[in-house]
């Protein structure tokens, strides 16, 4: 399943790179804009958040959901975010 997950990290000096080594455990991923990731995963939406609940702080913000059927648009978006998504190996 692939997911769109974006977050807002509130804690001063907050630190990304934790959130990033999580998002990097998924079997495939990409990475198009600074708070913006794709996955594809065969965890949950909810087994997602809840392990960005585990890594970040109690005041972050997560939205993690699945996109379906390639249902899906962009515009200036990065090159490779937008191989990744065409990509046949992708699990719609």
């Amino acid at each position: 399943m692939i997911y769109f997950i974006t977050y807002d990290l509130h804690q001063a000096g907050r630190d990304y790179s934790a959130i990033e080594r999580l998002l990097k455990t998924a079997p495939s991923w990409a990475h198009p804009m600074g708070s913006v990731w794709f996955i594809d995963s065969t965890a949950t939406a909810s087994e997602w958040r809840d392990a960005l609940r585990r890594t970040g702080d109690s005041n972050d913000e997560y939205f993690v959901a699945r996109i379906a059927n390639q249902n899906w648009s962009s515009w200036n978006l990065d090159t490779a975010a937008v191989t990744w998504l065409k990509d046949p190996a992708r699990r719609w």
